[in-house]
């Protein structure tokens, strides 16, 4: 039995704090743990000169993690903090909420269910759930797996901008791991296209021979996909000739989840950068 490939491991070196950044973020956790504080306070709070706490504020004001009142000049949590907190806290709900849906689907099929969040330019396990059949996937919580050739990844990238996936992927060449995976920007970006187009994605040997995946999205209350459902199959299980039944019912625990996050159905049209030679048309997408 072929053993999925695991991420790259990560090493971390001692590196010096960037003294700045550091304590613009005292700045916004002071401003967090008590709320409409003057700009001496918080300067004496961090023991720090006010022109300093000033700069910091000014900065912190200009990216919205800090908000002023006009009228009383006291500061507070903009929205920008609100946001990545409740990224975090969406992230964390996706694992809790999908615990059920991905158990029962693993019992339904008798196949490996994952949940997969993007990190960066890769994506992560979080969750696993292995089904009832003879043959068992190798474990893949933790894992981190490349986005262009994985089911889980394809789907977490499908949905952005091409200049944002460019972003998110880098400049360096794409890894090959076997002779299907897809390692050329125009072969990528059909890829995904037809990922939209279909509403899930399926990894091919891709990434690791014998190994097929097929994956839909998850998305959050306001329509964006956060999360991937995987399944994993061997390529002899896998049915390449008529994969919709299949993808269906992966599709409908994927909405599943959604639901549970709040999603209501509507989600925000997609928008598609359409490469044509060195110029760039603007595809908007309907659901």
């Amino acid at each position: 039995m072929a053993e999925l490939k695991r991420g790259r491991s990560r090493t971390r070196t001692k590196v010096e704090i960037t003294r700045t950044l550091d304590r613009g973020l005292r700045v916004l956790e002071v401003i967090a743990d008590e709320a409409s504080l003057s700009l001496s306070e918080i300067a004496r709070r961090l023991d720090l000169t006010p022109a300093t706490t000033f700069r910091l504020l000014e900065t912190l004001r200009h990216r919205d993690y800090v908000r002023q009142d006009e009228e009383t000049g006291l500061y507070d949590v903009g929205p920008r903090a609100f946001q990545i907190g409740s990224a975090f806290t969406e992230r964390l709900r996706i694992h809790q909420v999908a615990q059920p849906v991905l158990g029962r689907l693993a019992d339904e099929l008798g196949d490996t269910v994952s949940l997969g969040l993007r990190d960066g330019g890769e994506v992560i396990f979080v969750d696993q759930r292995e089904g009832r059949g003879m043959i068992r996937m190798a474990p893949r919580l933790g894992v981190r797996a490349p986005l262009h050739c994985t089911a889980a990844g394809k789907v977490l990238t499908a949905w952005l901008w091409e200049a944002a996936l460019r972003d998110v992927l880098g400049d360096r060449p794409m890894e090959r791991f076997t002779e299907s995976t897809i390692a050329s920007w125009p072969a990528l970006i059909e890829e995904l296209d037809r990922v939209r187009q279909q509403g899930y994605a399926m990894d091919l040997e891709e990434y690791e021979q014998q190994i097929c995946c097929l994956a839909a999205p998850v998305r959050g209350r306001d329509g964006h996909v956060v999360g991937a459902l995987s399944v994993s199959r061997v390529a002899t299980r896998f049915p390449h000739s008529d994969p919709l039944p299949f993808a269906q019912r992966i599709i409908a625990a994927a909405e599943d989840v959604s639901r549970r996050l709040g999603w209501t159905g509507g989600a925000q049209a997609p928008v598609h950068h359409v490469s044509n030679g060195s110029r760039q048309s603007v595809e908007i997408l309907d659901d």
